[in-house]
């Protein structure tokens, strides 16, 4: 068989796996108290791959929250305007969205000066606004290509052997019976007394390729775990044959715990400024954390009770 019709699954494995890692991200922290309008899972769908949304009130819908595009920059270089270009079917929301970004630490007088229907809230995934896009980009490239190896090596282990032939059309004939025993296990039923004239023992030449597809799925594990490790999502280790140590379990927890202070904090600190600006009381946290402490106050800036994140 020639290099471009070697056994494997034809499907976008890339593609599999960047939505299986955005679909794990997208539901690491949970909202509350905040208006029915707004829906959390467009937030931390869009906070995850966009890194930005606005949180603005709307004249007609209420309060609303948008992936939106920052515009200029105050004396801390950050944003000082956002701009969300809707494109909608029900013209629920016509023309682009436009807000000056609010913060409390603008002043110590803007939540006096803070207009509902002219400004707004800009939250963000992490510290600089990164979606987390480049690192599920990362770590799909890596994942697909173990598993193309990973089909390869299985599909080739139901052809232990190469056929001899002395023409194109016996080395068609042959092919398809190889590609029915690589997919069904079928036997072959041959029906051309001339297909192995040239081989008339029907011997095949053993392939002798090895069986790893359980060191590439070992591999895709580890890539796993230092995905989630890099995201924030505790992993204490991998399902493979060596033992993991108690010191890289502890290095592993550190670094995840950094991960995830940095991405609570970014939205502790826009869930203060739209308690402040629009009277909520709401609240963001890990969901299913026993490290963090369900919500504080941050002042704009801090970290927002996420402390307890760095402890062991």
């Amino acid at each position: 068989m020639s290099r471009g019709n070697r056994p494997t699954i034809a499907d976008d494995k890339e593609q599999f796996f960047r939505e299986q890692l955005y679909r794990e991200i997208s539901n690491m922290f949970i909202w509350e108290g905040l208006p029915k309008t707004i829906a959390t899972d467009y937030l931390e769908r869009t906070l995850i791959r966009d890194g930005r949304v606005l949180y603005y009130e709307h004249e007609n819908i209420g309060q609303d929250v948008l992936s939106a595009e920052p515009l200029g920059h105050n004396r801390h270089n950050m944003p000082t305007q956002a701009r969300a270009t809707v494109h909608t079917t029900d013209n629920d929301i016509s023309g682009p969205v436009e807000r000056r970004i609010r913060r409390l630490t603008d002043s110590d007088h803007v939540i006096g000066e803070f207009d509902t229907l002219k400004d707004g809230v800009l939250i963000y995934n992490m510290e600089h606004g990164q979606s987390c896009r480049s690192i599920v980009n990362h770590y799909a490239k890596r994942l697909s290509i173990l598993q193309r190896a990973f089909d390869t090596n299985i599909l080739w282990q139901n052809m232990p052997y190469y056929f001899k032939t002395d023409s194109d059309e016996t080395k068609l004939s042959l092919t398809k019976m190889i590609e029915d025993a690589l997919y069904t296990g079928k036997p072959f039923i041959m029906v051309d007394k001339y297909l192995f004239q040239s081989n008339e023992n029907r011997e095949g030449v053993p392939t002798k390729i090895p069986y790893i597809a359980d060191k590439i799925m070992d591999s895709m594990n580890e890539i796993r775990m230092s995905f989630r490790k890099d995201i924030g999502i505790d992993s204490a280790g991998v399902d493979k044959a060596e033992r993991v140590l108690d010191g890289e379990i502890k290095s592993n927890k550190q670094h995840t715990k950094t991960v995830l202070q940095i991405m609570l904090e970014q939205r502790r600190i826009a869930v203060e400024n739209i308690n402040a600006f629009f009277g909520h009381s709401a609240t963001v946290d890990v969901i299913g954390s026993e490290f963090t402490d369900g919500g504080g106050e941050n002042n704009g800036t801090g970290d927002s009770g996420t402390e307890e994140l760095a402890e062991d």
